[in-house]
């Protein structure tokens, strides 16, 4: 039997607790962002650094200075990396009036115009994807997954043997065909062939240097300039965007005349209403679209592809992956899907937060107007945290959940990825098929350096493969 209390405090003396409950906590003395470290380049030569070197120059800052650091490579902005999982979160869980994301999605205004859920913030923000969340969750959640499936097989079923080929243009092809099912789900639009083939040319943009840059806010005489330069893609983007705009005009009005609505995206967007009655205007309806079939596949895209990258690299695993998947087991599959996210996330940095008002994220007040960027591949390159991080080692993640701070390939907080839970499905349902009907024989004995496509990171030139067929004994057939 445990003492009575009393007892306890009388032995330490005056019949007292032996805990000064009255003295009061050290406090964490708060210093201004002023004061957070960053390296004394200048503009031009950090830009640099950031364009050529991204990956090893954020390593080199964190070595030098810590789990956060300034940059300053754009006029008049201040950029906060942070690495601090408790810091992640504290940016993750802050007031939606402290901090905006809608406001750092300037770069792909071009895509998805700036009425949609990635533009909007505060109550605008939290309504839409309150509304939208009907279209991934639930029935929809079941009838996309089922329908991953047979998208899968076809798509495999149907990409080349034996030749030398590209993997990225299959693998976004196929993306663009599970989004499809998201947004249109089982009432395919008649144009949709005309639609996809559109989507595809319109996102070409992502293979040049201009990707990134917000050409549409130039001026009329910049624009005519940039169309006459060739090797920008420029040109191309501006004729192939009012293709697919009238192409997605054309798929909702046979959706209103058809009149056949469910649980897809499309019909979630019809049944929305604004404050004062009024129902999603064309435009709107067409950058909530644009918006799953742009950040709705780059990013499910790039985790593919470096799977095929990693496993075509590493015999063993791959036959522990095969071995896995014929005794109808999904445990190292799930972990190759957690570790190729942790070791090569689609966006290395994450969404960008406006500091709309003061806060203190750790012990720094931030001011209205810096920028606090989560940094995914720093944190996932902690070798406190993950031991030999530049390995691709599924073992990690084996009976081991990925930390919600720590692992963010998907974001957080009230903006992380809506469709996480399918895209984790479309990566184990593609490698499965893939492994489980080809071999992959690589074209360039080289490891694929990462290179940025649009707003994400891909293995560079794709990878390039070859796919065997597997004979049916060795597939499990």
């Amino acid at each position: 039997m445990n003492p009575d209390a009393n007892d306890v405090a009388a032995e330490h003396g005056g019949g007292r607790c032996p805990v000064d409950h009255t003295a009061k906590p050290a406090e964490t003395t708060v210093i201004p962002s002023s004061q957070v470290p960053g390296p004394s380049l200048g503009q031009r030569e950090q830009l640099a650094q950031w364009a050529q070197n991204r990956t090893a120059f954020l390593n080199e800052c964190k070595r030098l200075y810590g789990s956060k650091f300034k940059l300053g490579f754009v006029p008049g902005v201040e950029f906060f990396i942070l690495t601090d999982p408790d810091e992640v979160k504290a940016v993750f869980q802050a007031p939606r009036t402290s901090l905006h994301c809608g406001t750092s999605n300037g770069a792909l205004e071009k895509f998805f115009g700036h009425t949609g859920l990635a533009f909007l913030d505060e109550g605008e923000h939290l309504a839409r994807r309150k509304a939208l969340t009907r279209s991934f969750k639930g029935a929809a959640f079941n009838r996309i997954t089922e329908a991953v499936e047979q998208i899968t097989v076809d798509a495999v079923a149907q990409w080349p043997r034996d030749e030398d080929v590209d993997m990225h243009p299959l693998v976004h092809r196929w993306a663009m065909n599970v989004i499809r099912e998201v947004v249109f789900g089982q009432v395919v639009p008649s144009n949709w062939p005309q639609l996809l083939d559109g989507l595809m040319d319109l996102l070409e943009i992502n293979t040049y240097p201009t990707a990134m840059i917000m050409f549409d806010r130039w001026s009329p005489a910049k624009k005519r300039l940039m169309k006459r330069r060739p090797g920008t893609g420029v040109k191309d983007f501006w004729r192939n965007r009012p293709r697919v705009d009238a192409l997605i005009a054309e798929a909702v009005a046979e959706r209103l005349e058809v009149g056949e609505l469910g649980n897809d995206m499309l019909s979630v967007l019809l049944g929305i209403t604004h404050e004062d009655g009024t129902t999603l205007s064309g435009v709107e309806l067409r950058d909530e679209i644009m918006t799953m079939f742009v950040a709705g596949t780059v990013t499910t895209v790039s985790a593919v592809c470096w799977s095929i990258e990693h496993f075509s690299r590493d015999p063993e695993r791959l036959a522990k992956l095969r071995a896995e998947i014929a005794e109808g087991s999904s445990e190292y599959l799930t972990a190759a899907a957690h570790e190729v996210l942790r070791k090569n996330p689609p966006l290395p940095n994450n969404l960008a937060r406006q500091v709309m008002e003061p806060i203190v994220i750790g012990n720094v007040r931030y001011e209205p107007g810096q920028l606090l960027v989560p940094s995914a591949e720093l944190m996932n390159n902690d070798p406190e945290r993950y031991p030999e991080p530049d390995e691709f080692r599924p073992e990690r993640f084996l009976g081991v959940q990925p930390g919600q701070y720590t692992w963010i390939p998907f974001g957080g907080g009230h903006t992380r990825c809506m469709g996480d839970q399918i895209a984790i499905h479309e990566i184990r349902t593609m490698l499965r098929e893939l492994v489980t009907n080809v071999d992959f024989e690589r074209v360039e004995e080289d490891p694929a350096k990462a290179v940025p496509r649009g707003p994400v990171v891909v293995p560079q030139r794709g990878p390039r493969m070859v796919l065997r067929p597997r004979t049916a004994v060795a597939a499990g057939h």
